[in-house]
């Protein structure tokens, strides 16, 4: 007979061969991609990185109403959450570099919020500010904004709301830098297109992002310009993923780019 030692030994070891198994079997063989009408076949789909930045004030209203004229695909934006739980479309956790005043979003409530102009006498929206906007364009990507592994978490359960409310599951994906918050959005909505931002700092930092992706299993990849040729592109893609970069502005890069979809300041430029 077999010694306890012995058994506990041979359980780990299966254990340990499962999730091996399992896991080269998900990085290597296993696709997943779910079908998202909106792309092109013969070019890359256009998203206003925060609108028309350089028409009009950045993740305001009137910035998505000129991209609109300057024929964007789609919309790409960032989300917030007020005190009072307001989901604000906003990109900085602090208003300082864009209304020089430095408060933070998460300590004002959206009636404080909104006595704030910019320079252009534009103003922070709502969420719901944009549902007027979504039946002009093919997508929306919205952004979750976290400074932190447990930050942004609080935006999930208004957002979730804010997508039950209206039938825009065709158009929306949802994007955030911070995985944690994307494995919690699919854990409680799994019918979100979700899109994994990726940042690669150090090597560490590359392999706990593509961890993060065998675990989420997004829909998109969503990487800097500069790492399109890198091999976590082509390994997103045979995983079934679309490839959207960040943030072409130039010409030459996007008619080089062979991708499903970019994110720009410069819409009538690329288009």
């Amino acid at each position: 007979m077999f010694s306890l030692e012995i058994i506990l030994l041979m359980a780990v070891l299966g254990v340990v061969f499962v999730v091996f198994f399992v896991s080269a079997y998900i990085f290597f063989v296993y696709k997943w991609s779910r079908p998202q009408s909106y792309y092109y076949k013969d070019r890359p789909f256009i998203f206003g990185h925060r609108g028309s930045p350089t028409k009009a004030t950045e993740n305001t209203i009137e910035s998505f109403e000129e991209s609109i004229k300057q024929g964007v695909d789609g919309l790409e934006f960032d989300i917030r959450l007020t005190k009072d739980k307001k989901i604000v479309i906003f990109h900085d956790s602090n208003l300082q570099r864009l209304l020089e005043v430095d408060l933070k979003i998460k300590d004002l409530n959206y009636s404080q919020l909104k006595q704030y102009f910019f320079k252009d006498k534009t103003r922070i929206p709502l969420l719901d500010e944009i549902v007027p906007l979504i039946s002009k364009v093919r997508a929306i990507n919205i952004e979750i904004k976290s400074e932190g592994t447990y930050s942004g978490h609080g935006v999930i359960g208004p957002l979730i709301k804010f997508l039950n409310t209206h039938n825009i599951d065709h158009k929306i994906v949802v994007s955030s830098f911070n995985p944690f918050i994307l494995w919690r959005l699919k854990r409680k909505r799994p019918q979100t297109i979700i899109g994994h931002l990726y940042i690669r700092k150090k090597f560490f930092t590359t392999w706990d992002n593509l961890v993060w992706m065998m675990r989420l299993r997004p829909d998109n990849l969503h990487i800097h310009y500069s790492l399109l040729d890198s091999w976590i592109v082509r390994w997103a893609r045979k995983k079934g993923m679309r490839i959207n970069s960040y943030t072409i502005n130039d010409k030459k890069v996007f008619d080089l780019a062979k991708i499903d979809g970019v994110f720009t300041d410069n819409i009538e430029y690329l288009k």
